[in-house]
């Protein structure tokens, strides 16, 4: 029983060491599965609003934690060009930082029926994110802007 209750008492004292190391350096464990990534695509050469939305366009979440990349989520835009990804599985350090070490990107060519601008250029738009508040429990990430590469 002694066994027991000091296996606990080390854990316990190893938790709060590491939850308040992380509290000390503007760090908290935060799992991105509460990770809501938003943004909005829109018909211009670079991809960034103002500008007519481009409906049913697929984005992809990538993210790289711990030196580990990964495909976080997959989503599509919406009407307005808009997108909502909701991370599920990956965990990370956020809280504090102003950019997310995740990444928005986008195939082209699009179609030239969906967006003319965007019809001729190969390659991807990419965006990285930054923290925007919080809602309904979860952190959120807007993109910051795309740019080709």
């Amino acid at each position: 029983m002694a066994y027991n209750r000091a296996s606990v008492i080390f854990l316990i004292v190893v938790r709060f060491v590491a939850i308040t190391n992380r509290l000390a350096h503007g760090q908290l464990f935060v799992g991105l599965s509460n990770m809501n990534f938003e943004g909005r695509l829109c018909c211009t050469t670079t991809g960034n609003c103002p500008g007519q939305g481009i409906p049913g366009v697929p984005v992809n979440i990538t993210c790289t934690i711990n030196g580990y990349t990964d495909v976080a989520g997959q989503g599509t835009t919406d009407v307005n060009g808009a997108f909502n990804v909701y991370e599920l599985g990956i965990t990370g350090y956020f809280y504090g930082l102003s950019t997310i070490p995740c990444v928005a990107t986008v195939q082209l060519p699009l179609d030239t029926v969906v967006c003319p601008t965007l019809n001729t250029t190969t390659g991807l738009l990419s965006s990285a994110f930054r923290q925007n508040g919080t809602a309904d429990g979860s952190l959120k990430a807007t993109i910051v802007g795309f740019v080709r590469t």
